[in-house]
């Protein structure tokens, strides 16, 4: 069973049959963005044991994840080569993204090992359905650290 959501129930009745279709490239774009950006999370929150993910926004074209807490000392440009090596070498090994819990009450997102986190969106089923992540910038935006990224399918 699949729930959906509309802006207004005009036309629409209990019981009622209605056709849809779903567009499988532009769901494979947003699952691909999506799981890169818990990628990026768990990434990062392992080099930067002081950065908790607390946000993020994966629309292809405006992607970013954004982190509270204190980063280390070092640049952000050589942090910014750091995510990005080990995204790449992450992507060329098979590793599953599992989802776990009650899809309605604690759905979880599971990328390897790296910590499970609640998510209801969109993912892909493995790391072998995204061809790269690129790190676009990481900056400090107020008092959150803000990754900006962009990712392709293969």
């Amino acid at each position: 069973m699949v729930d959906h959501f509309v802006d207004s129930l005009a036309g629409l009745s209990v019981g009622g049959t209605y056709g849809f279709a779903v567009d499988s490239a532009w769901r494979t774009l947003n699952s691909v963005y999506h799981s890169s950006g818990h990628l990026i999370a768990g990434v990062l929150e392992s080099l930067q044991h002081g950065l908790t993910a607390v946000a993020g926004h994966q629309w292809p074209g405006e992607a970013r994840v954004e982190f509270e807490g204190q980063a280390e000392a070092s640049g952000f440009d050589g942090l910014a080569t750091e995510l990005s090596t080990r995204l790449r070498e992450l992507l060329s090994k098979p590793i599953e993204v599992k989802v776990t819990g009650d899809p309605y009450s604690s759905r979880e997102i599971q990328i390897g090992d790296f910590p499970a986190i609640p998510c209801g969106g969109t993912h892909v089923r493995a790391l072998s359905e995204i061809s790269v992540i690129r790190v676009l910038s990481i900056k400090r935006k107020g008092n959150r650290v803000r990754v900006a990224y962009d990712a392709l399918p293969p």
